[in-house]
């Protein structure tokens, strides 16, 4: 074992700025050993010639981003209605994207259900979890399945089921999108948001919701259901997430199901509520950038300033993911480590990754430097397990 680890190739990055997760070091040296970081230190610690010499030219070292939900995928592999894309060339060129954003751990967002999506269903799914698996072998970063379950559609249950007991599955949510709850609190928001996002015509839609009085449920009702599915999960370990939350109730009933995650909260009630109740809570990056909700609920940066928000995900907009931490930075609202941990050190604890987001010793070095450039943030190398898989200057 000794004489392996004399072999094990070692890398110190100096001139930079390394954002620990309660401080930032100037003028110290992060050294790198195999796969993990081995030492933050000074510059005078002793080091074999063979060592490799990367300099930050003033940059900030950071973890590489976890990104525990976003759906941009979807769109990379099918950009327009009935059109696809060969699934390896659009995720190719997809991991040079989540790259140059500085995202290391990739949680992708598939819809499971037949009832609500025009162009997603259970069938589209499995094809979509299909490709990230068989591209994932030759993959650069990590790329991980996050099952997002309508639970109006309790019939596609056993084939998730069959997902799970495979280990296919890495993060699961419980959601539901009708009118009159939730992101929707009425049939014209529902409308606006699935005219305009997802291309359905207004007649369908008050079709849709005639007939889903079929199947319109009180949670109560359902939580054997719900149980079942959160029972199976726990057993294999997957974090478990709610959506939209909106009342204490539901809050309620979801902790009751093991849920330690809830996402994009609606109202400041319902996020202090998931906080008292010792869940995470997740927030999207594009509105913490915005200031507003693209659906009217609560702003996430008024989540942050209240205390009301652990977690930044980049929901939809890569870019916006780094950016954000660089805007709560620089308008005050966190300290550098704190922003900086909303998309590490925070979803890594979430989902239970715990060998990574953080710079200390025995973390994998899956490591980002950025610097600002026109107050923007411009990622200028990306380290995945100790090597160097991204280089801009």
């Amino acid at each position: 074992m000794e004489k392996l680890k004399r072999y094990m190739k070692m890398i110190k990055i100096i001139n930079s700025k390394i954002v620990t997760p309660k401080a930032v070091e100037d003028n110290k040296i992060l050294l790198i050993e195999g796969e993990r970081i081995l030492d933050i230190c000074n510059g005078d610690k002793f080091l074999s010639d063979e060592c490799e010499v990367v300099d930050a030219q003033g940059g900030y070292i950071i973890p590489g981003l976890i990104d525990i939900h976003c759906d941009a995928l979807e769109f990379k592999l099918s950009p327009r209605p009935n059109v696809t894309i060969p699934h390896f060339l659009a995720l190719s060129y997809y991991e040079k994207e989540l790259l140059s954003c500085g995202i290391t751990t990739q949680f992708h967002g598939v819809y499971w259900g037949d009832v609500l999506e025009k162009h997603r269903s259970v069938k589209t799914s499995l094809e979509m979890i299909e490709k990230i698996l068989e591209y994932r072998q030759a993959a650069i970063l990590n790329h991980k399945i996050f099952i997002r379950f309508d639970i109006v559609n309790f019939e596609a249950k056993d084939k998730l089921f069959n997902l799970i007991k495979n280990r296919v599955v890495d993060l699961l949510s419980f959601q539901y999108h009708l009118p009159g709850q939730a992101q929707f609190k009425s049939f014209e928001a529902f409308k606006n948001y699935y005219t305009k996002v997802r291309g359905w015509r207004e007649e369908e839609l008050r079709e849709f919701v005639k007939k889903s009085h079929s199947f319109v449920f009180n949670l109560k009702e359902k939580k054997s259901l719900l149980r079942e599915i959160s029972q199976i999960a726990r057993e294999f370990r997957i974090p478990l997430v709610s959506h939209d939350d909106d009342k204490k109730e539901k809050i309620r009933i979801m902790k009751d199901l093991g849920v330690k995650i809830s996402e994009f909260p609606v109202n400041l009630e319902a996020a202090l509520h998931t906080k008292e109740n010792n869940m995470y809570v997740v927030v999207g990056a594009p509105n913490v950038v915005r200031g507003k909700s693209s659906c009217g609920n609560v702003s996430a940066l008024y989540l942050i300033k209240e205390k009301a928000a652990d977690i930044i995900c980049s929901d939809y907009h890569l870019p916006s993911m780094l950016y954000a931490v660089v805007k709560l930075y620089q308008e005050g609202i966190l300290k550098l480590p704190e922003a900086v941990n909303m998309v590490t050190l925070k979803p890594a604890e979430a989902v239970g990754l715990k060998d990574r987001g953080a710079i200390l010793p025995g973390k994998i070095a899956d490591i980002v430097i950025f610097k600002l450039r026109n107050n923007l943030p411009e990622v200028n190398k990306v380290f995945i397990k100790g090597r160097c898989v991204y280089s801009y200057e």
